[in-house]
């Protein structure tokens, strides 16, 4: 099958790319590496599926962006639908629990209404996966890069910093590494009736129980640091319940070996 994958140089899209070469499927890349713009709907792939995940992200960073995060995350996504429907390809897209009062989540949510609005009028074959917090080696941290827990609390225990905890800590995280997700999202590629799959393990763990672990896995005796919560930030309690997991003969599970592994990967960066 040829696949195009929007955003397959991304963290998430690089893993997917290479599980999808791995199972022996054509696979192109678009994203802005390649010198490809989502908001250019003539530019759009061409495939007989496509795996959607280039986009703007950003928890608090979107709202210094917000006309860009819209053109890019929302129009974006209806170019890649309108091409589906031009030419009878499966879509499967990405999005994340609508639990923050963000513009990235307003994005990410504007999305999924396209892509249920294009799938119900237009008989476009659309699943999607609902990303929790994604982790593993490579994933990019630093100026440019929004924060996601684990590089930030790896990057500041290995160079003796506090980890900065935004909020009182006890709010959740459902940590789920990133061939989990690939695996998920391409598995997706089979289900085109509107079903949203839950990317997680269904194991919560709080902020604070988290940066405790993080520390004894790099000896770091430099504690932690609280900060106010950010904006678009609450404090809530995240975990998968597991919807889609029934149409599955796998699911995504916690991974101790994988954590450290994705911990010592950021000792030397």
């Amino acid at each position: 099958m040829k696949i195009a994958v929007t955003g397959g140089s991304g963290f998430i899209g690089a893993a997917v790319v290479a599980r999808l070469h791995a199972l022996g499927h054509e696979v192109d890349v678009y994203d802005h590496q390649t010198g490809w713009d989502v908001r250019d709907l003539e530019a759009m792939p061409s495939a007989d599926a496509i795996i959607h995940m280039a986009g703007l992200l950003g928890t608090h960073e979107l709202f210094d962006n917000v006309a860009e995060a819209i053109d890019v995350n929302v129009q974006g996504t209806a170019n890649v639908l309108e091409r589906a429907r031009r030419h009878g390809a499966a879509y499967v897209g990405i999005t994340l629990p609508a639990v923050f009062p963000s513009i990235y989540t307003a994005t990410k949510l504007g999305a999924v209404g396209l892509e249920r609005a294009y799938h119900h009028t237009y008989d476009v074959p659309v699943s999607r996966v609902r990303a929790f917090n994604a982790y593993g080696p490579g994933q990019k941290h630093g100026a440019g890069h929004p924060q996601k827990i684990l590089p930030t609390f790896a990057t500041e225990a290995w160079a003796g910093r506090p980890i900065p905890i935004w909020g009182d800590g006890e709010q959740t995280v459902d940590l789920v590494h990133t061939d989990d997700l690939a695996r998920m999202l391409v598995d997706a590629l089979d289900h085109g009736d509107d079903v949203t799959f839950d990317g997680g393990t269904g194991m919560a763990t709080t902020v604070n129980e988290f940066a405790r672990w993080v520390l004894d896995v790099t000896g770091s005796r430099a504690g932690v640091q609280h900060l106010p919560m950010r904006r678009g930030e609450v404090p809530t309690q995240i975990v998968a319940t597991g919807e889609g997991w029934d149409r599955l003969t796998w699911r995504p599970r916690v991974d101790i070996g994988r954590l450290v592994e994705a911990v010592e990967w950021y000792r030397p960066h």
